[in-house]
């Protein structure tokens, strides 16, 4: 939706992201838990910045909604790599590239593998829990 209009200048992807956007929220005022992690993830790729990232990170973390945590992981890694934050981009990606593995999204990972060299050789430094994955947003913040 968002960065795909935003690329090919496509208002009509602009407005089904934004539709996504408010049922997500509405979703979310009714109290929906797992509604809450999604609608914080689209309004981070909606208007993107660490800080909305890091919150959508720790929401689908919390949610235990693992496939989505390691999308928001990549995204604010992508987005860091525009922003020219090299180092904190990497280990953003590093991370979303082992929450991909252990999810079993495996051409996910490959295909990771193959878009970011320096993951290639990479060897995971212990092996992580999921209450650790987000160690990094902790990190990153310090």
């Amino acid at each position: 939706g968002f960065e795909m209009g935003r690329k090919k200048k496509d208002k009509s992807l602009i407005e089904l992201a934004n539709e996504c956007l408010k049922y997500f929220r509405k979703l979310t005022k009714l109290g929906s838990s797992s509604a809450t992690p999604i609608y914080r993830l689209i309004k981070a790729v909606s208007s993107p910045s660490k800080s909305s990232y890091d919150e959508a990170i720790s929401m689908c973390h919390e949610g235990r909604l693992m496939h989505f945590e390691a999308m928001a992981y990549e995204r604010c890694g992508m987005f860091l790599q525009q922003e020219k934050h090299t180092d904190v981009s990497n280990e953003y990606i590093a991370t979303s590239y082992w929450l991909y593995t252990d999810w079993g999204a495996t051409s996910k990972a490959n295909s990771m593998m193959k878009t970011y060299s320096f993951l290639k050789g990479m060897r995971r430094p212990n092996q992580r829990t999921r209450s650790d994955a987000s160690s990094v947003m902790r990190l990153a913040n310090s």
